[in-house]
């Protein structure tokens, strides 16, 4: 077993995790965002209705001073036919009279109407405000816990990184240099096992001749096609390692 094949194996493994944890981290605002937005949807349902019911009891009441106004109209038109002087005013005042009247009895069926919209909105407004604080409770505690999770997360990164700086210690500068350079050009991968003959990165096949001296284990290689260092999985010291890192940066 190469020794510096061994750092630059570990070093993509805690880059895969590495990669992963920022990602998961990364998701949290957004998780927190569908979160919020789903509780504004049902927030935005009960101010919406909350509105409505406001505006129908301003209307009501609107109704009421205008009947209440009306009735005084027809107050003061009363005690004007006592004043007239021909039949033609006397007339026009019942005229005037009537006419205020079936005006009180359409906003009266304008406030019956309003009256059942309140009672049927009132009770919405009931029912959509302990559902608002239903969810907003539900969401307050899917909030703590995302955070509390990407405390963890980030800790978690904490101690991988400090590993990393660890291994990375150890490899060969011109080796690291190289390796860092990998992971910028091809996707965050700079290390591939090689299975049958194939890479698991680029999928191709590396010549046979490249596979058995792969196997061998004496030099570290460059897979042809996409220049990834590869290694052959079957050593056993690899694939021991590997177990052995999983259980360490967990």
């Amino acid at each position: 077993m190469l020794d510096q094949l061994k750092y630059l194996i570990e070093l993509q493994i805690l880059e895969d995790k590495k990669a992963a944890l920022i990602r998961s981290c990364q998701g949290t605002p957004k998780r927190i965002a569908e979160i919020e937005k789903e509780f504004e949807h049902i927030e935005g349902e009960y101010l919406t209705t909350k509105a409505e019911h406001d505006h129908a009891k301003k209307l009501h009441k609107s109704l009421e001073q205008s009947i209440a106004d009306l009735e005084a109209k027809i107050t003061r038109s009363k005690t004007r036919m006592g004043e007239v002087k021909t039949n033609k005013e006397y007339h026009a005042i019942l005229k005037e009279i009537e006419d205020q009247k079936k005006e009180i009895a359409q906003k009266e069926d304008g406030i019956l109407e309003a009256m059942e919209n309140i009672e049927a909105l009132g009770r919405k407004v009931k029912e959509l405000a302990k559902e608002v604080e239903s969810h907003r409770k539900v969401m307050e505690e899917g909030k703590n816990e995302l955070m509390q999770e990407s405390a963890q997360l980030k800790e978690r990164l904490d101690q991988l990184e400090a590993t990393q700086q660890k291994v990375r210690n150890e490899v060969d500068p011109t080796l690291l240099k190289r390796t860092d350079f990998l992971l910028i050009k091809q996707g965050g991968i700079a290390v591939a096992a090689v299975q049958s003959g194939v890479c698991q990165v680029c999928h191709l096949n590396i010549p046979p001749q490249k596979f058995i001296e792969l196997q061998r284990d004496e030099i570290i290689h460059q897979c042809p096609h996409c220049h990834r260092f590869i290694y052959w999985p079957g050593h056993e010291g690899y694939t021991v390692f590997e177990e052995d890192l999983e259980e360490l940066v967990r």
